[in-house]
């Protein structure tokens, strides 16, 4: 069985001063989300409530994981 479909507004936010090319994603108004960071050619997204890492070959990919488990296991 599944939830309910829900539509989540979220910002991507590039975040200048780091090392790696950074991005916080989040849910306006309310919370992070999440980091993603671009590691050796791939994406490393971690949770802001768990810190688990998910890894993508992109940064949309990246995005949608994130979402995703927010989605599953946050919420």
């Amino acid at each position: 069985m599944s939830k309910k479909m829900e539509n989540i507004d979220v910002e991507v936010n590039e975040l200048k001063g780091k090392s790696i090319p950074t991005w916080e994603v989040i849910i306006p108004n309310k919370k992070s989300i999440g980091l993603i960071e671009k590691v050796d050619g791939r994406y490393r997204a971690t949770t802001t409530k768990t810190s688990n890492v998910l890894f993508a070959k992109s940064l949309e990919s990246s995005i949608n994981d994130l979402l995703s488990y927010f989605a599953l296991h946050e919420k």
